[in-house]
Protein backbone atom coordinates (compact mmCIF):
# COMPACT_ATOMS: atom_id res chain seq x y z
CA UNK A 1 0.00 0.00 0.00
CA UNK A 2 2.83 2.38 0.90
CA UNK A 3 4.77 1.58 -2.31
CA UNK A 4 1.72 2.39 -4.42
CA UNK A 5 1.34 5.69 -2.61
CA UNK A 6 5.01 6.59 -3.31
CA UNK A 7 4.57 5.76 -6.99
CA UNK A 8 1.67 8.15 -7.36
CA UNK A 9 3.42 10.78 -5.29
CA UNK A 10 6.40 10.65 -7.68
CA UNK A 11 4.09 11.09 -10.62
CA UNK A 12 2.67 14.25 -9.08
CA UNK A 13 6.10 15.74 -8.37
CA UNK A 14 7.30 14.89 -11.85
CA UNK A 15 4.53 16.81 -13.60
CA UNK A 16 5.65 20.35 -14.35
CA UNK A 17 2.54 21.69 -15.99
CA UNK A 18 -0.59 22.56 -14.04
CA UNK A 19 -2.78 21.33 -16.86
CA UNK A 20 -1.11 17.94 -16.83
CA UNK A 21 -1.43 17.72 -13.02
CA UNK A 22 -5.09 18.63 -13.45
CA UNK A 23 -5.64 15.87 -15.99
CA UNK A 24 -4.29 13.27 -13.53
CA UNK A 25 -6.27 14.64 -10.56
CA UNK A 26 -9.47 12.53 -10.87
CA UNK A 27 -7.44 9.33 -11.21
CA UNK A 28 -5.22 10.24 -8.25
CA UNK A 29 -8.18 11.13 -6.09
CA UNK A 30 -9.74 7.77 -6.83
CA UNK A 31 -6.52 5.90 -6.04
CA UNK A 32 -5.90 7.87 -2.85
CA UNK A 33 -9.46 7.27 -1.66
CA UNK A 34 -9.11 3.61 -2.41
CA UNK A 35 -5.83 3.42 -0.51
CA UNK A 36 -7.24 5.29 2.50
CA UNK A 37 -10.26 3.00 2.56
CA UNK A 38 -8.00 -0.05 2.39
CA UNK A 39 -5.89 1.30 5.22
CA UNK A 40 -8.96 1.96 7.35
CA UNK A 41 -10.34 -1.50 6.58
CA UNK A 42 -6.98 -3.02 7.47
CA UNK A 43 -6.89 -1.18 10.80
CA UNK A 44 -10.49 -2.21 11.51
CA UNK A 45 -9.55 -5.78 10.74
CA UNK A 46 -6.46 -5.62 12.98
CA UNK A 47 -8.50 -4.11 15.84
CA UNK A 48 -11.17 -6.77 15.56
CA UNK A 49 -8.62 -9.54 16.01
CA UNK A 50 -8.30 -10.92 19.54
CA UNK A 51 -4.54 -11.29 19.06
CA UNK A 52 -2.16 -8.49 20.04
CA UNK A 53 -0.39 -7.06 16.94
CA UNK A 54 2.72 -4.88 17.32
CA UNK A 55 4.68 -3.64 14.33
CA UNK A 56 8.06 -2.12 15.15
CA UNK A 57 11.30 -1.46 13.37
CA UNK A 58 14.52 -3.36 13.99
CA UNK A 59 15.39 -0.96 16.80
CA UNK A 60 12.14 -1.56 18.66
CA UNK A 61 10.42 1.69 17.74
CA UNK A 62 6.68 1.05 17.52
CA UNK A 63 5.22 1.73 14.09
CA UNK A 64 1.73 0.35 14.65
CA UNK A 65 -0.27 -1.42 17.38
CA UNK A 66 -3.85 -2.66 17.43
CA UNK A 67 -6.38 -2.12 20.22
CA UNK A 68 -5.81 -5.53 21.79
CA UNK A 69 -2.06 -4.85 22.10
CA UNK A 70 -2.75 -1.51 23.78
CA UNK A 71 -4.99 -3.20 26.33
CA UNK A 72 -2.82 -6.26 26.90
CA UNK A 73 0.54 -4.56 27.27
CA UNK A 74 -0.62 -1.10 28.35
CA UNK A 75 1.33 0.67 25.58
CA UNK A 76 0.56 3.25 22.92
CA UNK A 77 1.88 4.14 19.48
CA UNK A 78 3.86 7.16 20.61
CA UNK A 79 6.85 7.53 18.28
CA UNK A 80 9.19 7.48 21.30
CA UNK A 81 7.79 4.17 22.62
CA UNK A 82 9.88 1.07 22.20
CA UNK A 83 8.44 -2.38 22.79
CA UNK A 84 10.03 -5.53 21.45
CA UNK A 85 9.54 -9.21 22.04
CA UNK A 86 11.95 -8.93 24.99
CA UNK A 87 9.41 -6.71 26.76
CA UNK A 88 6.59 -9.18 26.25
CA UNK A 89 8.26 -11.84 28.37
CA UNK A 90 7.72 -12.08 32.12
CA UNK A 91 10.65 -11.49 34.50
CA UNK A 92 10.68 -15.20 35.34
CA UNK A 93 10.90 -16.18 31.68
CA UNK A 94 14.19 -17.50 30.35
CA UNK A 95 15.10 -15.23 27.41
CA UNK A 96 18.51 -16.72 26.75
CA UNK A 97 17.34 -18.13 23.41
CA UNK A 98 15.89 -14.85 22.11
CA UNK A 99 19.05 -13.51 20.43
CA UNK A 100 19.13 -16.51 18.11
CA UNK A 101 15.40 -16.10 17.39
CA UNK A 102 15.88 -12.40 16.71
CA UNK A 103 18.80 -13.05 14.39
CA UNK A 104 16.67 -15.45 12.32
CA UNK A 105 13.84 -12.92 12.05
CA UNK A 106 16.24 -10.18 10.96
CA UNK A 107 17.45 -12.59 8.29
CA UNK A 108 13.88 -12.88 6.94
CA UNK A 109 12.88 -16.09 8.71
CA UNK A 110 9.55 -16.17 10.57
CA UNK A 111 9.60 -17.66 14.10
CA UNK A 112 6.84 -19.06 16.37
CA UNK A 113 7.33 -19.99 20.05
CA UNK A 114 5.49 -20.04 23.38
CA UNK A 115 6.21 -18.64 26.81
CA UNK A 116 4.76 -16.96 29.90
CA UNK A 117 3.97 -13.28 29.63
CA UNK A 118 2.15 -10.80 31.85
CA UNK A 119 -0.02 -7.71 31.86
CA UNK A 120 2.07 -4.89 33.27
CA UNK A 121 -0.68 -3.10 35.20
CA UNK A 122 -2.43 -6.12 36.71
CA UNK A 123 0.64 -8.36 36.78
CA UNK A 124 -1.63 -11.19 35.63
CA UNK A 125 0.40 -13.94 34.01
CA UNK A 126 -0.47 -14.97 30.49
CA UNK A 127 0.36 -18.11 28.58
CA UNK A 128 1.11 -16.70 25.16
CA UNK A 129 2.14 -17.80 21.72
CA UNK A 130 4.42 -15.39 19.87
CA UNK A 131 4.75 -15.16 16.08
CA UNK A 132 7.53 -12.96 14.66
CA UNK A 133 7.63 -12.17 10.91
CA UNK A 134 9.83 -9.81 8.90
CA UNK A 135 7.95 -7.24 6.76
CA UNK A 136 8.10 -3.72 5.33
CA UNK A 137 6.23 -0.78 6.79
CA UNK A 138 6.17 2.53 4.93
CA UNK A 139 9.16 1.49 2.95
CA UNK A 140 11.24 0.41 5.95
CA UNK A 141 12.14 -3.00 7.25
CA UNK A 142 9.96 -3.93 10.20
CA UNK A 143 8.93 -6.82 12.46
CA UNK A 144 5.34 -7.95 12.98
CA UNK A 145 4.87 -9.48 16.44
CA UNK A 146 1.57 -11.27 16.91
CA UNK A 147 0.88 -12.62 20.41
CA UNK A 148 -2.01 -14.85 21.34
CA UNK A 149 -3.17 -15.69 24.86
CA UNK A 150 -3.80 -19.41 24.88
CA UNK A 151 -4.29 -19.83 28.65
CA UNK A 152 -7.96 -20.69 28.11
CA UNK A 153 -6.98 -23.25 25.48
CA UNK A 154 -4.33 -24.71 27.78
CA UNK A 155 -6.88 -24.89 30.60
CA UNK A 156 -9.40 -26.53 28.30
CA UNK A 157 -6.79 -29.01 27.12
CA UNK A 158 -5.86 -29.76 30.73
CA UNK A 159 -9.52 -30.26 31.65
CA UNK A 160 -9.96 -32.58 28.68
CA UNK A 161 -6.89 -34.53 29.74
CA UNK A 162 -8.14 -34.81 33.32
CA UNK A 163 -11.62 -35.82 32.14
CA UNK A 164 -10.06 -38.46 29.91
CA UNK A 165 -7.91 -39.80 32.75
CA UNK A 166 -10.89 -39.79 35.10
CA UNK A 167 -13.04 -41.66 32.58
CA UNK A 168 -10.27 -44.18 32.01
CA UNK A 169 -9.83 -44.62 35.77
CA UNK A 170 -13.58 -45.04 36.25
CA UNK A 171 -13.64 -47.59 33.47
CA UNK A 172 -10.69 -49.44 35.02
CA UNK A 173 -12.31 -49.43 38.46
CA UNK A 174 -15.60 -50.71 37.09
CA UNK A 175 -13.79 -53.47 35.22
CA UNK A 176 -11.99 -54.44 38.41
CA UNK A 177 -15.28 -54.21 40.27
CA UNK A 178 -17.03 -56.57 37.85
CA UNK A 179 -14.15 -59.03 38.05
CA UNK A 180 -14.13 -58.74 41.84
CA UNK A 181 -17.92 -59.09 42.01
CA UNK A 182 -17.75 -62.26 39.93
CA UNK A 183 -15.15 -63.66 42.34
CA UNK A 184 -17.03 -62.52 45.46
CA UNK A 185 -20.33 -64.04 44.30
CA UNK A 186 -18.82 -67.30 43.13
CA UNK A 187 -16.94 -67.83 46.39
CA UNK A 188 -20.01 -68.14 48.68
CA UNK A 189 -21.99 -69.83 45.91
CA UNK A 190 -19.27 -72.46 45.70
CA UNK A 191 -19.49 -72.96 49.46
CA UNK A 192 -23.28 -73.22 49.39
CA UNK A 193 -23.40 -75.56 46.40
CA UNK A 194 -20.53 -77.78 47.51
CA UNK A 195 -21.49 -78.25 51.14
CA UNK A 196 -25.19 -78.69 50.38
CA UNK A 197 -24.13 -81.68 48.23
CA UNK A 198 -22.02 -83.01 51.10
CA UNK A 199 -24.92 -82.62 53.52
CA UNK A 200 -26.93 -84.98 51.33
CA UNK A 201 -24.50 -87.82 51.88
CA UNK A 202 -25.41 -90.52 54.41
CA UNK A 203 -21.96 -91.35 55.78
CA UNK A 204 -21.16 -88.08 57.56
CA UNK A 205 -21.18 -87.65 61.34
CA UNK A 206 -23.53 -85.31 63.17
CA UNK A 207 -20.55 -83.10 64.06
CA UNK A 208 -19.52 -82.75 60.40
CA UNK A 209 -23.14 -82.14 59.44
CA UNK A 210 -23.30 -79.23 61.90
CA UNK A 211 -19.96 -77.94 60.62
CA UNK A 212 -21.10 -78.09 56.99
CA UNK A 213 -24.37 -76.40 57.93
CA UNK A 214 -22.49 -73.52 59.58
CA UNK A 215 -20.41 -73.08 56.41
CA UNK A 216 -23.58 -72.91 54.29
CA UNK A 217 -25.10 -70.36 56.69
CA UNK A 218 -21.97 -68.20 56.63
CA UNK A 219 -21.80 -68.41 52.83
CA UNK A 220 -25.46 -67.37 52.58
CA UNK A 221 -24.81 -64.39 54.88
CA UNK A 222 -21.78 -63.40 52.80
CA UNK A 223 -23.79 -63.64 49.57
CA UNK A 224 -26.65 -61.59 51.02
CA UNK A 225 -24.17 -58.88 52.10
CA UNK A 226 -22.82 -58.67 48.55
CA UNK A 227 -26.33 -58.45 47.08
CA UNK A 228 -27.35 -55.81 49.65
CA UNK A 229 -24.31 -53.67 48.78
CA UNK A 230 -25.03 -53.88 45.04
CA UNK A 231 -28.69 -52.99 45.54
CA UNK A 232 -27.79 -50.18 47.94
CA UNK A 233 -25.31 -48.53 45.59
CA UNK A 234 -27.80 -48.89 42.73
CA UNK A 235 -30.49 -47.12 44.77
CA UNK A 236 -28.06 -44.38 45.77
CA UNK A 237 -27.22 -43.75 42.09
CA UNK A 238 -30.88 -42.99 41.32
CA UNK A 239 -30.81 -40.07 43.81
CA UNK A 240 -34.42 -40.89 44.72
CA UNK A 241 -33.83 -42.29 48.19
CA UNK A 242 -35.99 -40.71 50.86
CA UNK A 243 -35.05 -39.97 54.45
CA UNK A 244 -37.49 -41.31 57.03
CA UNK A 245 -37.03 -39.55 60.34
CA UNK A 246 -38.08 -41.09 63.63
CA UNK A 247 -37.32 -40.72 67.31
CA UNK A 248 -34.88 -43.25 68.76
CA UNK A 249 -32.12 -43.57 71.33
CA UNK A 250 -28.62 -43.22 69.92
CA UNK A 251 -27.44 -45.22 72.97
CA UNK A 252 -29.71 -48.12 72.00
CA UNK A 253 -28.52 -48.10 68.37
CA UNK A 254 -24.87 -48.12 69.40
CA UNK A 255 -25.52 -50.81 72.00
CA UNK A 256 -27.31 -52.99 69.46
CA UNK A 257 -24.60 -52.76 66.83
CA UNK A 258 -21.89 -53.07 69.48
CA UNK A 259 -23.40 -56.35 70.72
CA UNK A 260 -23.30 -57.83 67.21
CA UNK A 261 -19.70 -56.89 66.51
CA UNK A 262 -18.54 -57.73 70.02
CA UNK A 263 -19.42 -61.39 69.41
CA UNK A 264 -17.43 -61.39 66.17
CA UNK A 265 -14.42 -59.57 67.61
CA UNK A 266 -14.25 -61.87 70.64
CA UNK A 267 -13.48 -64.78 68.30
CA UNK A 268 -10.38 -62.87 67.20
CA UNK A 269 -9.55 -61.72 70.75
CA UNK A 270 -9.92 -58.13 69.58
CA UNK A 271 -11.72 -55.94 72.16
CA UNK A 272 -14.34 -53.40 71.13
CA UNK A 273 -15.09 -50.51 73.48
CA UNK A 274 -18.22 -48.37 73.57
CA UNK A 275 -18.18 -44.72 74.71
CA UNK A 276 -21.42 -42.78 75.25
CA UNK A 277 -21.66 -39.12 76.19
CA UNK A 278 -25.37 -38.85 77.01
CA UNK A 279 -27.34 -40.65 79.67
CA UNK A 280 -30.12 -42.93 78.46
CA UNK A 281 -32.90 -40.40 79.05
CA UNK A 282 -30.93 -37.75 77.18
CA UNK A 283 -29.99 -39.94 74.23
CA UNK A 284 -33.17 -39.65 72.13
CA UNK A 285 -32.70 -37.95 68.77
CA UNK A 286 -34.67 -37.45 65.55
CA UNK A 287 -33.01 -38.89 62.44
CA UNK A 288 -33.17 -41.82 60.02
CA UNK A 289 -32.31 -44.81 62.21
CA UNK A 290 -31.95 -47.27 59.32
CA UNK A 291 -29.45 -45.14 57.42
CA UNK A 292 -27.45 -44.41 60.56
CA UNK A 293 -27.32 -48.13 61.31
CA UNK A 294 -26.02 -48.82 57.77
CA UNK A 295 -23.31 -46.18 58.16
CA UNK A 296 -22.03 -47.58 61.45
CA UNK A 297 -22.30 -51.17 60.25
CA UNK A 298 -20.08 -50.40 57.25
CA UNK A 299 -17.55 -48.46 59.32
CA UNK A 300 -17.29 -51.26 61.89
CA UNK A 301 -17.04 -53.88 59.13
CA UNK A 302 -14.16 -51.88 57.72
CA UNK A 303 -12.46 -51.53 61.12
CA UNK A 304 -12.83 -55.22 61.90
CA UNK A 305 -11.53 -56.20 58.47
CA UNK A 306 -8.28 -54.21 58.69
CA UNK A 307 -7.49 -54.42 62.42
CA UNK A 308 -5.37 -57.40 63.43
CA UNK A 309 -4.36 -56.41 66.96
CA UNK A 310 -5.07 -53.65 69.44
CA UNK A 311 -8.71 -52.56 69.76
CA UNK A 312 -11.71 -50.91 68.13
CA UNK A 313 -13.68 -48.12 69.78
CA UNK A 314 -17.21 -46.99 68.92
CA UNK A 315 -18.55 -43.83 70.48
CA UNK A 316 -20.05 -40.40 70.04
CA UNK A 317 -20.04 -36.87 71.38
CA UNK A 318 -22.01 -33.70 70.75
CA UNK A 319 -20.37 -30.61 69.33
CA UNK A 320 -22.52 -27.49 69.03
CA UNK A 321 -25.38 -28.53 66.74
CA UNK A 322 -23.69 -31.72 65.54
CA UNK A 323 -23.76 -35.30 66.74
CA UNK A 324 -20.34 -36.78 65.98
CA UNK A 325 -20.16 -40.59 65.99
CA UNK A 326 -16.73 -42.14 65.59
CA UNK A 327 -15.19 -45.53 64.90
CA UNK A 328 -11.55 -45.76 65.96
CA UNK A 329 -9.21 -48.67 65.27
CA UNK A 330 -5.55 -49.58 65.63
CA UNK A 331 -5.43 -51.30 62.25
CA UNK A 332 -3.54 -50.93 58.99
CA UNK A 333 -4.22 -47.21 58.62
CA UNK A 334 -4.50 -45.27 55.37
CA UNK A 335 -1.82 -43.47 53.38
CA UNK A 336 -2.27 -39.76 52.67
CA UNK A 337 -2.72 -40.56 48.97
CA UNK A 338 -5.46 -43.13 49.55
CA UNK A 339 -7.38 -40.82 51.90
CA UNK A 340 -8.62 -39.04 48.79
CA UNK A 341 -10.06 -42.14 47.12
CA UNK A 342 -11.28 -44.51 49.84
CA UNK A 343 -14.80 -43.04 49.67
CA UNK A 344 -14.98 -43.45 45.89
CA UNK A 345 -17.11 -46.26 44.57
CA UNK A 346 -15.34 -49.51 43.75
CA UNK A 347 -12.14 -48.25 45.41
CA UNK A 348 -10.42 -50.21 48.18
CA UNK A 349 -7.43 -47.98 48.91
CA UNK A 350 -4.25 -50.06 49.11
CA UNK A 351 -4.81 -52.94 46.70
CA UNK A 352 -2.08 -55.06 48.35
CA UNK A 353 -3.95 -54.97 51.65
CA UNK A 354 -7.47 -55.13 50.17
CA UNK A 355 -6.67 -58.19 48.08
CA UNK A 356 -6.32 -60.17 51.31
CA UNK A 357 -9.93 -59.46 52.26
CA UNK A 358 -13.34 -60.11 50.81
CA UNK A 359 -15.56 -57.25 49.70
CA UNK A 360 -16.53 -55.13 46.73
CA UNK A 361 -15.05 -51.83 47.88
CA UNK A 362 -18.51 -50.25 48.31
CA UNK A 363 -18.79 -50.03 52.10
CA UNK A 364 -17.22 -46.61 52.69
CA UNK A 365 -18.91 -45.15 49.61
CA UNK A 366 -22.31 -46.35 50.88
CA UNK A 367 -21.55 -44.95 54.34
CA UNK A 368 -20.56 -41.52 52.98
CA UNK A 369 -23.56 -41.20 50.65
CA UNK A 370 -25.96 -42.18 53.43
CA UNK A 371 -24.32 -39.63 55.74
CA UNK A 372 -24.82 -36.95 53.10
CA UNK A 373 -28.49 -37.94 52.81
CA UNK A 374 -28.75 -37.14 56.54
CA UNK A 375 -27.27 -33.66 55.85
CA UNK A 376 -24.00 -34.86 57.35
CA UNK A 377 -20.63 -36.11 56.19
CA UNK A 378 -17.77 -38.48 56.98
CA UNK A 379 -14.10 -37.64 57.33
CA UNK A 380 -11.13 -39.66 58.43
CA UNK A 381 -7.94 -39.15 60.40
CA UNK A 382 -5.36 -41.84 59.86
CA UNK A 383 -1.70 -42.73 60.11
CA UNK A 384 -0.52 -45.56 57.92
CA UNK A 385 0.42 -48.54 60.05
CA UNK A 386 -1.08 -47.07 63.24
CA UNK A 387 -4.84 -46.96 62.68
CA UNK A 388 -7.74 -44.77 61.64
CA UNK A 389 -10.62 -42.82 63.14
CA UNK A 390 -13.73 -42.21 61.04
CA UNK A 391 -16.01 -39.37 62.15
CA UNK A 392 -19.67 -39.26 61.11
CA UNK A 393 -21.16 -35.80 61.67
CA UNK A 394 -24.94 -35.44 61.43
CA UNK A 395 -27.31 -32.70 62.68
CA UNK A 396 -28.01 -33.08 66.39
CA UNK A 397 -31.80 -32.98 66.78
CA UNK A 398 -32.55 -33.99 70.39
CA UNK A 399 -36.00 -35.36 71.17
CA UNK A 400 -37.74 -35.19 74.56
CA UNK A 401 -39.36 -38.47 75.52
CA UNK A 402 -42.44 -37.99 77.67
CA UNK A 403 -41.57 -40.90 79.96
CA UNK A 404 -38.27 -39.27 80.92
CA UNK A 405 -39.83 -36.34 82.75
CA UNK A 406 -40.57 -38.36 85.88
CA UNK A 407 -37.05 -39.73 86.08
CA UNK A 408 -35.46 -36.33 85.88
CA UNK A 409 -37.85 -34.73 88.35
CA UNK A 410 -37.11 -37.54 90.76
CA UNK A 411 -33.42 -36.69 90.71
CA UNK A 412 -33.99 -32.96 90.87
CA UNK A 413 -36.45 -32.63 93.77
CA UNK A 414 -35.21 -30.67 96.80
CA UNK A 415 -31.52 -30.09 97.30
CA UNK A 416 -29.73 -32.99 95.61
CA UNK A 417 -26.64 -34.35 97.31
CA UNK A 418 -23.24 -34.09 95.57
CA UNK A 419 -22.77 -36.61 92.76
CA UNK A 420 -21.24 -39.93 93.75
CA UNK A 421 -18.31 -41.27 91.75
CA UNK A 422 -18.29 -45.00 91.00
CA UNK A 423 -15.27 -46.73 89.46
CA UNK A 424 -15.98 -49.94 87.54
CA UNK A 425 -12.88 -52.05 86.91
CA UNK A 426 -13.91 -54.46 84.15
CA UNK A 427 -11.95 -55.65 81.12
CA UNK A 428 -14.97 -57.07 79.26
CA UNK A 429 -16.77 -54.16 77.61
CA UNK A 430 -20.11 -55.97 77.45
CA UNK A 431 -20.04 -56.55 81.24
CA UNK A 432 -19.25 -52.88 81.86
CA UNK A 433 -22.15 -51.82 79.63
CA UNK A 434 -24.48 -54.16 81.50
CA UNK A 435 -23.51 -52.59 84.83
CA UNK A 436 -23.85 -49.12 83.33
CA UNK A 437 -27.36 -49.94 82.08
CA UNK A 438 -28.46 -51.26 85.49
CA UNK A 439 -27.16 -48.19 87.33
CA UNK A 440 -28.74 -45.87 84.77
CA UNK A 441 -32.18 -47.39 85.34
CA UNK A 442 -32.05 -48.10 89.06
CA UNK A 443 -30.04 -45.39 90.81
CA UNK A 444 -32.10 -42.39 91.87
CA UNK A 445 -29.25 -40.08 92.94
CA UNK A 446 -26.64 -38.13 90.97
CA UNK A 447 -23.55 -40.14 90.08
CA UNK A 448 -20.57 -40.32 87.73
CA UNK A 449 -19.10 -43.51 86.26
CA UNK A 450 -15.42 -44.13 85.51
CA UNK A 451 -14.26 -47.20 83.58
CA UNK A 452 -10.92 -48.96 84.16
CA UNK A 453 -10.02 -51.79 81.79
CA UNK A 454 -7.54 -53.55 84.09
CA UNK A 455 -6.32 -53.57 87.68
CA UNK A 456 -3.31 -51.36 87.02
CA UNK A 457 -5.52 -48.69 85.42
CA UNK A 458 -7.92 -48.88 88.41
CA UNK A 459 -5.07 -48.20 90.85
CA UNK A 460 -3.83 -45.26 88.75
CA UNK A 461 -7.32 -43.74 88.55
CA UNK A 462 -7.76 -43.98 92.33
CA UNK A 463 -4.37 -42.35 92.89
CA UNK A 464 -5.34 -39.48 90.61
CA UNK A 465 -8.91 -39.05 91.91
CA UNK A 466 -9.48 -38.92 95.67
CA UNK A 467 -13.23 -38.31 95.18
CA UNK A 468 -14.10 -41.88 94.20
CA UNK A 469 -16.86 -43.21 96.48
CA UNK A 470 -17.11 -46.86 95.43
CA UNK A 471 -15.17 -49.41 93.36
CA UNK A 472 -16.75 -52.40 91.59
CA UNK A 473 -13.71 -54.60 91.08
CA UNK A 474 -13.59 -57.51 88.64
CA UNK A 475 -11.17 -60.16 89.92
CA UNK A 476 -9.92 -61.70 86.66
CA UNK A 477 -8.34 -58.91 84.60
CA UNK A 478 -5.20 -58.54 82.45
CA UNK A 479 -1.99 -56.75 83.52
CA UNK A 480 -3.04 -56.69 87.19
CA UNK A 481 -5.83 -58.80 88.70
CA UNK A 482 -8.50 -57.50 91.07
CA UNK A 483 -6.94 -58.97 94.22
CA UNK A 484 -3.63 -57.17 93.71
CA UNK A 485 -5.35 -53.94 92.63
CA UNK A 486 -7.57 -53.96 95.74
CA UNK A 487 -4.56 -54.41 98.02
CA UNK A 488 -2.82 -51.40 96.45
CA UNK A 489 -5.95 -49.21 96.57
CA UNK A 490 -6.71 -50.10 100.19
CA UNK A 491 -3.14 -49.25 101.20
CA UNK A 492 -3.73 -45.65 100.15
CA UNK A 493 -7.52 -45.38 100.69
CA UNK A 494 -8.41 -47.82 103.48
CA UNK A 495 -11.97 -46.48 103.84
CA UNK A 496 -12.85 -46.65 100.12
CA UNK A 497 -15.45 -49.45 99.61
CA UNK A 498 -14.28 -52.06 97.08
CA UNK A 499 -16.83 -54.67 95.92
CA UNK A 500 -15.47 -57.81 94.27
CA UNK A 501 -17.40 -59.03 91.23
CA UNK A 502 -16.42 -62.32 89.67
CA UNK A 503 -17.66 -65.41 87.90
CA UNK A 504 -16.02 -67.49 90.62
CA UNK A 505 -18.79 -67.89 93.16
CA UNK A 506 -17.71 -70.48 95.74
CA UNK A 507 -17.37 -69.71 99.40
CA UNK A 508 -13.60 -70.04 99.04
CA UNK A 509 -13.59 -67.43 96.28
CA UNK A 510 -15.57 -65.06 98.46
CA UNK A 511 -13.23 -65.54 101.39
CA UNK A 512 -10.20 -65.03 99.13
CA UNK A 513 -11.60 -61.68 97.96
CA UNK A 514 -12.22 -60.62 101.56
CA UNK A 515 -8.70 -61.66 102.52
CA UNK A 516 -7.39 -59.25 99.86
CA UNK A 517 -9.33 -56.48 101.64
CA UNK A 518 -12.44 -56.36 99.44
CA UNK A 519 -15.41 -55.05 101.46
CA UNK A 520 -18.04 -57.20 99.81
CA UNK A 521 -18.59 -59.78 97.07
CA UNK A 522 -21.08 -60.23 94.21
CA UNK A 523 -21.00 -63.16 91.82
CA UNK A 524 -21.68 -63.22 88.08
CA UNK A 525 -24.14 -63.30 86.44
CA UNK A 526 -24.90 -60.22 88.49
CA UNK A 527 -28.38 -59.88 89.92
CA UNK A 528 -29.84 -56.39 89.53
CA UNK A 529 -31.47 -56.58 92.96
CA UNK A 530 -28.31 -57.77 94.67
CA UNK A 531 -26.22 -55.10 92.95
CA UNK A 532 -28.56 -52.30 94.01
CA UNK A 533 -28.67 -53.66 97.57
CA UNK A 534 -24.87 -53.41 97.75
CA UNK A 535 -24.81 -49.97 96.08
CA UNK A 536 -27.26 -48.50 98.60
CA UNK A 537 -25.47 -50.27 101.45
CA UNK A 538 -22.18 -48.48 100.72
CA UNK A 539 -23.57 -45.34 99.08
CA UNK A 540 -26.61 -44.28 101.10
CA UNK A 541 -28.36 -41.29 99.55
CA UNK A 542 -27.80 -38.42 101.96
Amino acid sequence: MEENWNKYRDKIIGLGEHSLRKSYYPELQEKIGSLEASQKNLQTLFNSISDAIIIHDVNGNILYINDHARKTYNINDDPQTKYTVYDISAPCQDTSGLPDVWEKVINNSSQIFEWVGKQLETNVELSIQVSLSPTFWKGERAIVAVTRDFAARKKYEQELKMAKEKAEEANRLKTEFLNNMSHEIRTPMNGISGFVDLLGEDDISSEMRKYYSSIVQNSCAQLLKIIDDILEISKLETKHIKVYEETFSINDVLMEIFSIFNLRSNKRKLPIYLKKELKQDESYIVSDKTKLYKILNNLLENALKFTYEGYIELGYFTKKNKLVIYVKDTGAGISSLNKEIIFDRFSQGDAKISDKHEGLGLGLSIAKENAQLLDGDINVESVEGEGSTFYVSIPYNPAIKSHTAQAYSKKSVGNPSPAKTILIAEDEEINYLYLEAILEKKIDFNYTLIHAKNGKEAVEICNQNSNIDLVLMDIKMPIMNGHEATEKIKTIFPNLPVIAQTAYSTEADKNLALEHRCDDFISKPISKEQLMEIIYKYLPDK
